[in-house]
């Protein structure tokens, strides 16, 4: 979308604004825009920022337009883990944007993270681990997690879930790694498995979740309907 349509589109007396996209940081003159804006008063949000954008203007520029936290997704918890899914975030990145947000006056860098991406082992979480705790020496992490479910019609169509018990281990095994450094929040683990179900499901999941409401719609509902369809909340 050009640049001149986006800004004609928010109203000049709009405080507040966000912008949203499946990539916002890749538009070619998202700069511009955010800039722009800001030079109006107006808040700006974005919806997604890759790692490899966030160069140190473009963050004096997020700042001007009102960020306090800069947000940004490595989704898998190691390198490895970030190549196999075509993530194109390299720690040297995550590292300058740390240092810029810190530059010019950001209060905290938030990450989201995968857990139970598929191959992932211990080796990868402590890898997470040491990484998070040398950004949070730059600036305060806050994380923000989710068990990896697939998703249809995804590169990762069919892949399996790791398991409820293995995500919180590997939880678990973070937590202690970071103690200290991050606070790794509570995961709904067991949620994401419905939802991993329900994903790569089919009609007969969909008539499950009826059953399971009628039934009370408690985790032990849809525990008993998916797996009389045979499910597993182990990943097997």
């Amino acid at each position: 979308v050009p640049k001149e349509v986006v800004l004609d589109t928010i109203p000049r007396d709009v405080r507040k604004v966000g912008l949203v996209g499946a990539a916002v940081s890749d538009h070619p003159r998202i700069q511009e825009i955010v800039g722009e804006l800001a030079d109006r008063g107006t808040q700006v949000g974005l919806s997604s920022l890759r790692p490899d954008r966030l160069k140190d203007e473009f963050v004096q520029t997020l700042r001007r337009a009102g960020y306090r936290t800069l947000t940004t997704a490595p989704d898998g918890t190691s390198q490895r883990l970030r190549d196999m899914i075509g993530r194109r975030g390299r720690e040297p990145h995550y590292i300058a944007a740390a240092e810029s947000a810190k530059r010019h006056g950001m209060d905290r860098m938030k990450l989201y993270l995968m857990v139970g991406l598929p191959t992932e082992t211990d080796d990868d979480i402590d890898e997470c681990a040491r990484f998070v705790s040398e950004l949070s020496r730059i600036l305060p992490v806050a994380l923000g997690i989710a068990a990896f479910c697939a998703k249809k019609n995804t590169p990762l169509d069919g892949m399996p879930f790791a398991g409820i018990d293995v995500v919180e281990r590997r939880l678990k095994r973070l937590r202690a790694g970071l103690r200290g450094r991050a606070d790794v929040p509570a995961t709904r683990t067991r949620w994401a498995w419905l939802e991993y179900v329900l994903t790569q499901g089919t009609a007969a999941e969909g008539r499950a979740v009826l059953d399971a409401v009628r039934a009370g719609g408690r985790f032990a509902d849809y525990r008993r309907a998916f797996e009389a369809l045979g499910h597993r909340h182990d990943g097997h």
